[in-house]
């Protein structure tokens, strides 16, 4: 069983988080997701490339 998972995201937004704050920069048009990294239980990190196509597995 699953006891932690850490995530970090890389993303883009054409809104500058500093000036506009979060909201505004993920509630972009132009916000996507470009990295996906995961560790599940301190394992071994993978990243997925979701700008070149990468899917994250269910």
């Amino acid at each position: 069983m699953m006891k932690e998972m850490s995530i970090d995201l890389e993303t883009y937004s054409d809104v500058n988080i500093t000036k506009c704050g979060a909201y505004k920069y993920a509630e972009s048009e132009e916000f996507e997701i470009l990295l996906f990294g995961v560790s599940v239980d301190g394992g071994p990190v993978v990243v997925y490339d979701l700008a070149c196509g990468d899917i994250i597995p269910e």
